[in-house]
Formats: structure tokens, C-alpha cells, sequence
């Protein structure tokens, strides 16, 4: 005869044991419907930025999320992939779902010549293929391609997010680390050019001998993602100015000044920012009175400028090469009024680039100290955790105090340096040997030098005692900001075969991409007051990483003890659970 106790202990275990499996699977179902996690670390890394949630929610209609990065990983790009696909949760979450996700291997069971050709498609659509080396044992290398980017399709348009930077000099694990910490802010990059609307406006100088070439070819394209760039000629002694006005100017030939001014100002009218790109001639002060009453209006301005004319070009066919001033000094006298001198010598730092030198038949790559390394950044969102930012022939800066305005410092040297005044004589072979000469080097002790600075606040204009074309409308200060660099270098890109403009701040003999360009796209962003997604860059992430040593001694343990422990937990909790049940229900 079965006892009444053990009818109800085993009819209230079958109770239990569904009322577990019906739990399981209500909340199985929830977690498919509903996305969330919580966030309990300190700088809550895993929490989107408002600027992300909000492009997030301008998305009108669906997009479309294709991560290539997918198939047999290392457990680097495995732990990548997860912060990615995590991340754009996030992001179809605070869209309203209006974001599907696909996760692709694109050279699954693809031979080599077929692989060859879908990394070459990628690569002109501007996705960066990269190799996945993993040492599975002590002598065993595993070697594979990736492709950890992603197409967003969005309104009939595709755009590409990158999420990996390698530049070859850095452990693997760093690099990925590094790339953990720009995933929203590549994803929040590449959304906002999908959702953005009307671009705003930036004007670049044209007119004397600007650098707005090819050398800044990969620069402008960039830039052009985000903002209508354009360029006008502010020359009134270039013959070609006038040209589209033409009409205005024959239907008024005695007003003709007057109509080319005004035509000049009005198509600096509704732009956000002025760029001079490292003019080669000085500016005629009608020129920099254009650009005064452009700044006097709340316009901002970006100098990228150079005070000493050489190239490294130059050492091509010589070994000393003469650095002339430019002689700028119309522009340093109205920076002079606005807050800044720009010094007329060349900086050396200890902290350098290099670059190739032939020894004997052997290529040598050797510091070159006329290519100093900026990294000495500060907390300002421009420079906030901003990789080196790689100068060429660089000048200093001297701000000058004036009331109402604010100075930060942008980009500086380090403490090892010194500046050379110009006109001078930069011996090529010279540089190179200065390097090995513990007596030079240990006077290079000037301390950090500013090379980039940033103006804001009340600005008064170089004119106040000048005849002005058009008084009714000459305003003698005005409230804005701008950034003037001693190095336009900065912005230039290396050019490969002729016709290939490589990335802005990639030196093709080091391998090394710079934050050159992350650098002048801060800068614009800032002073087009496009700071939330500046914001996203420079938040802090403390990475918890592990000890790689101890993970390779103890690897087998903690496999043990991952697998091992959940199931003796699941057995013990069994156990002691019979024996409370065994004890509760027996006479």
C-alpha cells in the first residue's frame, strides 16, 4: 500500500518540476522579444550614448546590418564579434526595431582565388580585410583572412563600418581592445550619415596656391560624407574671382569693387566653417578681411598653416635643403590680434617618425626628428583619447593673452625637444646622426611646445582702424571659436603609383596609420559644435584584461573547473534538496 506522504512528495515533485519547465520557457520567449542587459560597470561602457540613441531613432524606415566578421575565429575576433553584435542590440533596440541584423562569413568554402577576389571587391568598397594568426599549440600557426566590417543598406544607400585598426607595431590583443572601445562610435559614424539631412557648409580658401589637390584628396572625401565642402576663391587679384559674377559687374562697372566684395561675402554666407589650407602665398588683407568679418559674424575657422617651405620631397636629389620662410606675416598679424603668433622655425622632437635611409645597399628605417610624434593630449573632448598624431616639418605657436577669449592647447611636443629658426639649413644625413649623439640630445630640453591651439570666446578684429568697403555692415568683434595648426602636413596623405591617395595619416613605410585624420575630424566636429559623436569617442573604457601568462599555464584548469563545477553544484543542490524534502515529509 503506497503511503499518502509519498503520493504528495511525488505529485508536489511533478508540480515543481513544470512550474521550472513553464518558467524556462516564459523566459526563453521574453528574451526573444525583448533585448536588455544590465549595465553595472562603473563608465557604463555598455550603455549607448544619447547621440547614438538618437540617430538611433531618426531612422524613418528599415536598415539593414550585414557584419562580415563571422565563421572559425580566433578567440581574439570571436571576443570582437560578440562586442559588435551586442553593440548593434543596443542600437535595434533604442531604433524601435528598425534595424535587421545578419551575420555573414563571406569566404565560407571558398577557394583561394575566390577569396582573393572577394577581399579585392571589399577592399574597393572600403572595407580592410586583415589577417587572423592564432597559436594553437607551441608550434602549430593558424593563418586566415577576416573581414571585420559591416555594410549598412539604408534608403537605397550602402555604407561601410570598419571596426578593426591595425597598424602592425601593436600586440593583436591590444589592437582589439583599442577597436572594443570605437565600436559605437564607427556604428554612430556611419548611422549619422545614413539619417543626416540638409549637410552643413564648409568653405575651403582658394586663391594662393592652397593645398587642395590630390595631397589631400583622401581628406576631402571623407569629409564630404558629412558636410557640403566647397571651394572659393577669395583672391580679388586673381582675374578668374570675378567670373561668376560677371553680370552684376558690367551691369555697374563703377561699382564694381563694391559688387565683387559683397558677391564674395555672400557666398561665405550660411557656411559653417572657413578652412585655409597651407597657402603658399601670403593673404592680401582684403582676403583676411573676408575671412575677419566671416569670423566677426560667429562664422569658425580652421588655419592648417606652415611658416618654413620645405618637403621632405626635396632630399630626393639633395642632402641639404635650405627651410625659407614663408613669410605669412599679413596672416600672423591678424592671428597676432586674434590671440596667436606663429613662430617662423621648425620643431625637432626626440619623440619622432621614421623614415627609410639607405645604408650602404641596406634600407634602414631611422628616426627623423623633423617628424615629431604628437601624443601629450589632454582631456579636451577634440584630443581625448586620440591616438599619435604624426607632423612633418612642423612650427610652433605662441597664444597671446587677450580678454574674452579661452586657450587650450591642442597638440604639443614632448619635453625633449627644440626649434630650429628659419631660414635655416636641414642636412639630411646630419638629422640621422644627431640621433647617436648623447651630447645633442641631452639639450634637447625647450620642454613641450604648442603646435596646435584652440581660440574661444570674444574675438576683436585686426580693422577697427582700417577703411572698411561697406561700414553699415563692418562688425569690429564677435563672439566664435577656431584652431590654428602650425603644421598642414597633418592633412596630407601619401599618394601611391601616382593616382592612389592612401588614408589620411598612413605612412606607407612604417605601415603605421596615424590619428591625423580622427585629429582634423575632431577638430571640424568641435567647431561645428558636432560634439556628440566626439563625445562617443572619447568615452573611457577601463578594459578588465586578463593575464595572458596565467591563461596559458592554467588553461586546462579553469576548462575543468568551467565544465566540472555547474554539474557537482546541480548535484549537490539535488542531493541536500532530497534530503530537506525526505526530512520534511517522513513521519
Amino acid at each position: 500500500m503506497v503511503n499518502s506522504k509519498t503520493k504528495s512528495i511525488k505529485k508536489l515533485s511533478y508540480t515543481d518540476f513544470f512550474i521550472g519547465i513553464a518558467i524556462i520557457l516564459a523566459v526563453n520567449i521574453l528574451g526573444n522579444i525583448y533585448y536588455t542587459r544590465l549595465d553595472l560597470t562603473k563608465e557604463k561602457r555598455y550603455t549607448l550614448a544619447n547621440t547614438s540613441k538618437e540617430l538611433a531613432q531618426k531612422l524613418d524606415e528599415k536598415m539593414f546590418f550585414k557584419l562580415y566578421l563571422a565563421g572559425d575565429l580566433s578567440s581574439n575576433f570571436q571576443q570582437l564579434q560578440h562586442e559588435i553584435r551586442d553593440k548593434i542590440y543596443e542600437f535595434r533596440e533604442a531604433s524601435g526595431k528598425s534595424i535587421e541584423i545578419e551575420i555573414i562569413d563571406p569566404l565560407k568554402g571558398k577557394d583561394k582565388k575566390e577569396v582573393a577576389e572577394i577581399l579585392k571587391d571589399y577592399s574597393l568598397k572600403g572595407m580592410k580585410p586583415v589577417r587572423d594568426v592564432e597559436n594553437e599549440e607551441a608550434d602549430q600557426t593558424r593563418i586566415k583572412f577576416v573581414v571585420p566590417s559591416a555594410e549598412i543598406e539604408y534608403a537605397g544607400n550602402t555604407y561601410i563600418a570598419n571596426f578593426f585598426d591595425y597598424d602592425g607595431q601593436m600586440e593583436i590583443s591590444t589592437a582589439i581592445n583599442n577597436s572594443i572601445k570605437n565600436i559605437e562610435y564607427e556604428m554612430a559614424n556611419a548611422m549619422r550619415q545614413a539619417v543626416s539631412g540638409t549637410k552643413k557648409r564648409i568653405v575651403v580658401v582658394d586663391g594662393s596656391q592652397e593645398m587642395i589637390g590630390q595631397e589631400v584628396g583622401y581628406f576631402a572625401t571623407e569629409l564630404s560624407k558629412y558636410y557640403n565642402v566647397e571651394a572659393v576663391n577669395l583672391n580679388i587679384a586673381d582675374p578668374e574671382v570675378g567670373r561668376p559674377f560677371l553680370d552684376k559687374i558690367q551691369a555697374k562697372p563703377d561699382s564694381a569693387q563694391y559688387i565683387l566684395m559683397q558677391s564674395l561675402q555672400n557666398r561665405l554666407n550660411g557656411a559653417e566653417l572657413l578652412m585655409m589650407v597651407k597657402p603658399a602665398k601670403d593673404y592680401s588683407p582684403t582676403q583676411l578681411y573676408l575671412i575677419d568679418q566671416f569670423l566677426m559674424k560667429g562664422g569658425k575657422l580652421l588655419w592648417l598653416l606652415e611658416s618654413a617651405n620645405i618637403e621632405i620631397d626635396s632630399f630626393q636629389t639633395r642632402d641639404i635643403y635650405p627651410a625659407l620662410n614663408r613669410n605669412l606675416e599679413n596672416i600672423n598679424a591678424s592671428l597676432f590680434t586674434y590671440g596667436v603668433s606663429l613662430n617662423a622655425d621648425l620643431l625637432q622632437d626626440q619623440e619622432c617618425n621614421k623614415i627609410p635611409q639607405y645604408n650602404g645597399q641596406r634600407l634602414e628605417l631611422n628616426k627623423f626628428m623633423y617628424f615629431p610624434l604628437f601624443t601629450r593630449h589632454n582631456e579636451h573632448l577634440i584630443t581625448k583619447n586620440l591616438g599619435a598624431v604624426w607632423g612633418q616639418f612642423s612650427s610652433t605657436l605662441k597664444p597671446k593673452a587677450r580678454p574674452g577669449l579661452n586657450y587650450t592647447p591642442l597638440l604639443m611636443s614632448s619635453a625633449n625637444s627644440q626649434t630650429v629658426q628659419v631660414p635655416a639649413s636641414v642636412e639630411f644625413i646630419t638629422s640621422f646622426m644627431q640621433n647617436r649623439r648623447p651630447e645633442f640630445l641631452n639639450n634637447m630640453r625647450m620642454g613641450p611646445q604648442i603646435t596646435a591651439l584652440l581660440l574661444e570666446g570674444q574675438f576683436k578684429s585686426p580693422f577697427v582702424n582700417q577703411t572698411h568697403y561697406n561700414p553699415n555692415s563692418y562688425k569690429s568683434s564677435g563672439k566664435s571659436k577656431m584652431i590654428v595648426v602650425s603644421d598642414a602636413d597633418i592633412i596630407r596623405n601619401q599618394v601611391s603609383q601616382g593616382t592612389i591617395t592612401l588614408p589620411t595619416g598612413y605612412d606607407r613605410y612604417t605601415g603605421i596609420t596615424f590619428a591625423n585624420q580622427q585629429f582634423l575630424m575632431n577638430c571640424i566636429d568641435y567647431l561645428i559644435d558636432q560634439n556628440g559623436l566626439i563625445e562617443i569617442r572619447s568615452k573611457d573604457y577601463n578594459l578588465r584584461l586578463l593575464d595572458q601568462a596565467k591563461v596559458r599555464t592554467e588553461k586546462t584548469f579553469w576548462q575543468w573547473l568551467n565544465v566540472g563545477l555547474p554539474i557537482t553544484l546541480i548535484a549537490l543542490f539535488g542531493f541536500i534538496n532530497h534530503l530537506l524534502r525526505r526530512r520534511k515529509y517522513a513521519k
